[in-house]
């Protein structure tokens, strides 16, 4: 299946759930319930996704070393997220994989879910350090 229909198809379900998708030269960025999500798309495997939840949490020399623990603390807790320290935030991630006929009713949704708990479980280990 072309890339362009997997994407046409995710827009529609997105938009169908009132997400309001817009189109960027990544994929799409979305609103729900009052958070920011970014769908990236790569190019080179049209079968691979990202959902993101970014910038979450404000990373400077001063907080930078509690960042990276209270990620680690995320990344080795919770399944198919990853919480990333990048140079000045920190992003929820979650990869996946889609087959030819993608259920994203069911797909979405929980990888929404997962990315809000990764978001909780890192404020709660940064706050915990």
């Amino acid at each position: 299946m072309a890339m362009s229909t997997i994407k046409e198809q995710l827009g529609a379900y997105l938009s169908g759930e009132g997400m309001q998708p817009s189109d960027k030269p990544y994929g799409f960025h979305f609103e729900f319930e009052d958070l920011s999500f970014h769908m990236f798309w790569d190019v080179d495997d049209e079968r691979y996704m990202s959902l993101t939840l970014p910038g979450i949490f404000d990373v400077d020399e001063n907080n930078r070393e509690d960042a990276l623990c209270a990620a680690n603390k995320v990344n080795d807790n919770i399944k198919v997220v990853k919480a990333i320290v990048r140079e000045d935030d920190v992003w929820v991630v979650s990869e996946f994989l889609i087959d030819k006929d993608p259920k994203f009713g069911d797909m979405i949704p929980r990888m929404i879910n997962m990315l809000k708990n990764a978001r909780v479980a890192f404020y709660d280990a940064i706050k915990n350090l």
